[in-house]
């Protein structure tokens, strides 16, 4: 590849995909700091999704939409994005929060004191929106107890620092809220980032539309060839399961093959490549969705990229003794 190609793969790969979901949930936390803004009236929002669904992709808008500012007194953060650590605990969230806002010694101090420097720290930088990604580390962190915890913990820190509050995780982050009341009633409004929510359009059809809005990005054109629109629909779903990462990674594994191999078109044989090596590698033949005698069927059976409810659907040894 030459030096235009990395810039044009660079270009695309920078691009955000304007699909509903995630114009919805933009538009929606954007409301939240103009709200706040306003009249000070601070709301909360729990923001869901599958791994690959785009949730990161909105903190990073919403930060490019409010952007920090460094001025002579002081650093300016409107919206803090605090990424949760696995197992989190009280310690581990309070840390990563001062991490994000400059604190020079993070780890320093007892947890109440990390956390009554961090909510000070978030006032003194102007903070308006907190977003806290990867929030499914606080419920997968213990049992129920711990998980309260730390679910108190937060809500202290919300009634504390006062500022709309953004959690966004994986779907089971709904437990949390489950086990803990308080935090519960905080965040009565919630957003799913998935497709498949449109009444009118399938959820393949929405696959397509999803694939669709990134094409006038790419360097070079699309030639679906003599797949009709709707076996492209059903391809695309199979292959990306709807989720955001998967439909932009297929494309940029696309984007280098077409530079690679020096053609002038993304075509199906492309994306059939790009799908082994960017998303299963034992995706081949009938296991390929771009593959002409492609079995036609979801990839979600044991061991396929998107195989569901592994944990819990397995029945347990009583009930397959019984059965």
């Amino acid at each position: 590849m030459n030096v235009a190609e990395f810039e044009a793969l660079r270009v695309f790969t920078s691009e955000y995909l304007q699909f509903p979901p995630f114009v919805s949930a933009f538009n929606e936390i954007d409301r939240l700091v103009q709200l706040y803004r306003q009249t000070s009236v601070a709301q909360h929002l729990l923001v869901t999704g599958e791994s690959g669904t785009g949730k990161t992709t909105l903190c990073k808008a919403l930060v490019e939409r409010y952007p920090r500012a460094t001025l002579p007194e002081r650093d300016v953060v409107p919206v803090l994005v605090v990424p949760i650590p696995p197992a989190a605990t009280i310690a581990s969230v309070a840390e990563a929060m001062l991490a994000r806002l400059g604190d020079p010694a993070p780890t320093t101090g007892t947890t109440s004191a990390k956390t009554a420097r961090a909510a000070r720290l978030s006032r003194a930088c102007g903070a308006e929106l907190l977003m806290f990604d990867e929030a499914n580390h606080i419920q997968d962190r213990g049992q129920s107890p711990t998980q309260y915890m730390v679910g108190d913990w937060l809500k202290g820190l919300m009634d504390d620092v006062q500022v709309p509050t953004v959690l966004l995780g994986l779907p089971r982050v709904e437990d949390l809220l489950r086990v803990n009341e308080q935090l519960r009633r905080r965040f009565t409004r919630r957003l799913q980032m998935a497709l498949g929510q449109d009444p009118d359009n399938s959820i393949e059809t929405q696959c397509l539309r999803l694939f669709t809005s990134l094409t006038p990005s790419l360097p070079v054109p699309f030639n679906k060839g003599a797949t009709t629109w709707n076996e492209l629909a059903y391809r695309l779903h199979a292959a990306t399961d709807g989720r955001v990462a998967y439909v932009k990674s297929l494309l940029i594994g696309a984007i280098r093959l077409v530079f690679e191999r020096e053609v002038s078109e993304i075509t199906l044989a492309e994306l059939e490549t790009a799908f082994t090596a960017e998303i299963w590698p034992q995706g081949v033949g009938a296991l390929n969705p771009f593959c002409p005698n492609f079995d036609f069927r979801r990839l979600d059976r044991a061991g396929e990229p998107f195989e569901r409810g592994a944990l819990v659907d397995r029945p347990s040894r009583r009930r397959a003794h019984a059965a």
